[in-house]
Protein backbone atom coordinates (compact mmCIF):
# COMPACT_ATOMS: atom_id res chain seq x y z
CA UNK A 1 0.00 0.00 0.00
CA UNK A 2 0.98 3.75 -0.94
CA UNK A 3 -0.85 6.46 1.18
CA UNK A 4 1.24 8.75 -0.57
CA UNK A 5 -0.24 7.80 -4.31
CA UNK A 6 -3.63 6.90 -2.85
CA UNK A 7 -3.99 10.15 -2.15
CA UNK A 8 -2.93 12.21 -5.01
CA UNK A 9 -4.65 9.65 -7.60
CA UNK A 10 -8.05 10.00 -5.68
CA UNK A 11 -7.10 14.33 -5.23
CA UNK A 12 -7.05 13.99 -9.59
CA UNK A 13 -9.95 11.53 -9.01
CA UNK A 14 -12.34 14.22 -7.41
CA UNK A 15 -10.60 17.18 -8.98
CA UNK A 16 -10.03 16.69 -12.99
CA UNK A 17 -12.38 13.00 -13.01
CA UNK A 18 -15.02 14.03 -11.41
CA UNK A 19 -14.77 18.06 -11.60
CA UNK A 20 -15.51 18.75 -8.03
CA UNK A 21 -13.98 22.29 -6.05
CA UNK A 22 -11.57 20.94 -3.51
CA UNK A 23 -11.14 24.10 -2.05
CA UNK A 24 -14.76 23.37 0.14
CA UNK A 25 -14.22 23.03 3.61
CA UNK A 26 -15.80 19.41 3.62
CA UNK A 27 -13.70 18.13 0.38
CA UNK A 28 -10.14 19.60 1.37
CA UNK A 29 -8.78 16.84 3.31
CA UNK A 30 -11.01 14.08 1.83
CA UNK A 31 -8.21 12.70 -0.41
CA UNK A 32 -5.89 11.65 2.72
CA UNK A 33 -8.92 10.53 4.78
CA UNK A 34 -9.90 8.54 1.85
CA UNK A 35 -5.91 7.37 1.52
CA UNK A 36 -5.95 6.00 4.85
CA UNK A 37 -9.41 4.69 4.96
CA UNK A 38 -8.45 2.62 1.96
CA UNK A 39 -4.84 1.58 2.79
CA UNK A 40 -5.45 1.27 6.91
CA UNK A 41 -8.88 -0.30 6.78
CA UNK A 42 -10.57 -1.21 4.30
CA UNK A 43 -7.41 -2.87 1.77
CA UNK A 44 -5.03 -2.97 4.76
CA UNK A 45 -5.35 -7.37 4.21
CA UNK A 46 -4.34 -7.28 0.25
CA UNK A 47 -1.32 -9.50 -0.44
CA UNK A 48 -1.43 -10.81 2.93
CA UNK A 49 -2.59 -14.07 4.08
CA UNK A 50 -3.66 -14.79 7.55
CA UNK A 51 -1.65 -17.05 10.03
CA UNK A 52 -2.28 -16.21 13.22
CA UNK A 53 -4.60 -18.73 14.63
CA UNK A 54 -4.66 -19.92 18.08
CA UNK A 55 -5.00 -23.11 18.66
CA UNK A 56 -5.26 -25.85 22.01
CA UNK A 57 -4.99 -29.34 21.90
CA UNK A 58 -8.28 -31.53 21.97
CA UNK A 59 -6.97 -33.51 24.91
CA UNK A 60 -11.09 -34.51 25.31
CA UNK A 61 -11.35 -35.70 21.84
CA UNK A 62 -14.19 -33.63 21.35
CA UNK A 63 -15.62 -34.42 17.89
CA UNK A 64 -18.77 -32.64 18.13
CA UNK A 65 -19.93 -29.69 15.74
CA UNK A 66 -18.70 -25.74 17.55
CA UNK A 67 -20.03 -22.68 15.94
CA UNK A 68 -18.88 -19.28 16.35
CA UNK A 69 -22.30 -16.91 14.92
CA UNK A 70 -22.81 -13.64 14.00
CA UNK A 71 -19.57 -12.43 13.27
CA UNK A 72 -19.79 -8.80 11.97
CA UNK A 73 -17.81 -8.03 8.82
CA UNK A 74 -17.81 -5.48 6.20
CA UNK A 75 -15.74 -5.94 2.99
CA UNK A 76 -15.61 -4.01 -0.21
CA UNK A 77 -17.02 -5.05 -3.40
CA UNK A 78 -14.54 -5.76 -6.68
CA UNK A 79 -17.67 -4.74 -8.62
CA UNK A 80 -18.28 -1.06 -7.59
CA UNK A 81 -15.72 -0.41 -5.11
CA UNK A 82 -19.62 -0.09 -2.62
CA UNK A 83 -18.76 -1.56 0.55
CA UNK A 84 -20.99 -5.02 1.61
CA UNK A 85 -21.67 -6.13 5.43
CA UNK A 86 -23.27 -8.28 7.20
CA UNK A 87 -22.48 -11.67 9.10
CA UNK A 88 -20.61 -14.74 9.29
CA UNK A 89 -21.39 -18.37 10.84
CA UNK A 90 -18.20 -20.68 11.48
CA UNK A 91 -18.75 -24.36 12.15
CA UNK A 92 -16.02 -26.60 12.68
CA UNK A 93 -15.83 -30.57 13.74
CA UNK A 94 -12.16 -30.58 15.63
CA UNK A 95 -9.37 -33.36 14.76
CA UNK A 96 -6.39 -32.23 17.35
CA UNK A 97 -6.58 -29.06 17.44
CA UNK A 98 -9.39 -26.20 19.41
CA UNK A 99 -8.85 -22.84 17.99
CA UNK A 100 -9.60 -19.67 20.17
CA UNK A 101 -13.12 -17.82 19.13
CA UNK A 102 -11.56 -14.65 18.28
CA UNK A 103 -9.12 -16.34 16.11
CA UNK A 104 -12.35 -17.56 13.97
CA UNK A 105 -13.99 -14.09 13.70
CA UNK A 106 -10.18 -12.37 13.23
CA UNK A 107 -10.02 -14.77 9.91
CA UNK A 108 -13.34 -13.64 8.32
CA UNK A 109 -12.29 -10.02 9.49
CA UNK A 110 -9.28 -10.03 7.56
CA UNK A 111 -10.24 -11.76 4.54
CA UNK A 112 -12.42 -9.06 4.17
CA UNK A 113 -10.29 -6.37 4.12
CA UNK A 114 -10.00 -6.69 0.33
CA UNK A 115 -11.88 -5.77 -2.92
CA UNK A 116 -13.53 -8.70 -3.96
CA UNK A 117 -16.72 -10.89 -4.50
CA UNK A 118 -19.00 -12.18 -1.42
CA UNK A 119 -19.10 -15.64 -3.08
CA UNK A 120 -14.58 -15.57 -3.23
CA UNK A 121 -14.36 -14.52 0.22
CA UNK A 122 -16.48 -17.67 1.94
CA UNK A 123 -13.97 -19.78 -0.33
CA UNK A 124 -10.73 -17.74 0.89
CA UNK A 125 -11.68 -18.15 4.95
CA UNK A 126 -13.01 -21.60 4.61
CA UNK A 127 -9.89 -23.03 2.55
CA UNK A 128 -7.93 -20.91 4.86
CA UNK A 129 -9.22 -22.02 7.94
CA UNK A 130 -9.08 -25.85 6.87
CA UNK A 131 -5.17 -25.43 5.91
CA UNK A 132 -4.27 -23.97 8.93
CA UNK A 133 -6.44 -25.98 11.18
CA UNK A 134 -6.82 -29.39 9.45
CA UNK A 135 -10.42 -30.20 11.41
CA UNK A 136 -12.63 -32.98 10.46
CA UNK A 137 -14.94 -30.54 8.33
CA UNK A 138 -16.05 -27.04 8.52
CA UNK A 139 -18.89 -25.18 7.01
CA UNK A 140 -18.90 -21.45 6.24
CA UNK A 141 -22.40 -19.12 5.85
CA UNK A 142 -22.44 -15.51 5.02
CA UNK A 143 -25.37 -12.78 4.40
CA UNK A 144 -24.45 -9.23 3.30
CA UNK A 145 -26.28 -6.40 2.15
CA UNK A 146 -24.41 -4.75 -0.78
CA UNK A 147 -24.12 -1.03 -1.21
CA UNK A 148 -24.51 -1.58 -4.81
CA UNK A 149 -27.92 -3.15 -4.86
CA UNK A 150 -29.18 -0.68 -2.12
CA UNK A 151 -27.69 2.69 -3.70
CA UNK A 152 -27.73 2.76 -7.20
CA UNK A 153 -29.47 -0.19 -9.85
CA UNK A 154 -32.20 -1.75 -8.58
CA UNK A 155 -31.97 0.23 -5.23
CA UNK A 156 -32.97 -2.81 -2.75
CA UNK A 157 -33.65 0.02 0.38
CA UNK A 158 -35.22 -2.86 2.38
CA UNK A 159 -32.26 -4.62 2.59
CA UNK A 160 -32.16 -7.48 -0.28
CA UNK A 161 -28.83 -9.38 1.08
CA UNK A 162 -26.75 -12.52 -0.61
CA UNK A 163 -26.52 -15.86 1.24
CA UNK A 164 -22.96 -17.55 0.36
CA UNK A 165 -21.46 -20.48 1.91
CA UNK A 166 -18.34 -23.40 1.59
CA UNK A 167 -17.60 -26.28 3.14
CA UNK A 168 -14.48 -28.69 3.17
CA UNK A 169 -14.09 -32.22 4.96
CA UNK A 170 -16.72 -34.21 6.39
CA UNK A 171 -19.27 -31.48 5.81
CA UNK A 172 -19.19 -32.25 2.37
CA UNK A 173 -19.21 -35.93 2.24
CA UNK A 174 -22.27 -36.09 5.90
CA UNK A 175 -25.56 -34.87 4.85
CA UNK A 176 -26.83 -35.36 8.37
CA UNK A 177 -23.69 -33.06 9.76
CA UNK A 178 -24.91 -30.85 7.27
CA UNK A 179 -28.24 -30.75 8.43
CA UNK A 180 -27.25 -30.56 12.00
CA UNK A 181 -24.83 -27.45 11.27
CA UNK A 182 -27.61 -25.86 9.80
CA UNK A 183 -30.20 -26.41 12.26
CA UNK A 184 -27.53 -24.69 14.55
CA UNK A 185 -27.44 -21.29 12.39
CA UNK A 186 -31.25 -21.43 12.39
CA UNK A 187 -30.63 -21.54 15.93
CA UNK A 188 -28.96 -18.70 16.37
CA UNK A 189 -30.87 -16.68 13.90
CA UNK A 190 -33.87 -17.60 15.88
CA UNK A 191 -32.07 -15.74 18.93
CA UNK A 192 -31.02 -18.74 20.75
CA UNK A 193 -34.75 -19.97 21.48
CA UNK A 194 -35.23 -23.79 20.30
CA UNK A 195 -38.13 -25.13 18.91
Amino acid sequence: MNMEKTEYYFRKLMEEGLGLNLSDPNLIDTPARVAKMYCNEFFSCVGKEFDNFKSFPNTRGIKDIILLDKIHFVSMCAHHFLPFDGEAWILYIPSDKLVGASKMARVVNHYAKRPQLQEELSHEVIERFDAEVHPEGAMLFMRAVHGCMKCRGVNQYAGAGMITSAACGVFLSDPVLEQKGLEMIKISLMGGRIG
